[in-house]
């Protein structure tokens, strides 16, 4: 799968735990036009499932979950 999306906004939550993780994800994009794609960045492993499900829950497309050592990354796409 090709996750070479280039994100139009990126969100660096390192340090910050659930669900702040998740409601900041949401009001970001909620700010964001049809068609652009949000990076989250964050260091909670609880992340890893309450992002993307979050996101989906209200529509949005998780386009890619990655983890690189300590931290995760999401790409969310708004739809449209």
């Amino acid at each position: 799968m090709n996750h070479n999306h280039q994100p139009d906004l990126s969100l660096d939550l390192r340090g910050e735990h659930c669900p702040y993780n998740a409601i900041a994800t949401l009001e970001a994009l909620a700010d964001m036009t049809a068609g652009q794609v949000l990076e989250v960045i964050t260091d909670c492993a609880q992340s890893v499932n309450g992002i993307p499900e979050d996101a989906r829950a209200k529509g949005y497309d998780c386009l890619a979950v990655e983890q690189h050592g300590p931290l995760f990354r999401f790409l969310i796409r708004v739809p449209g």
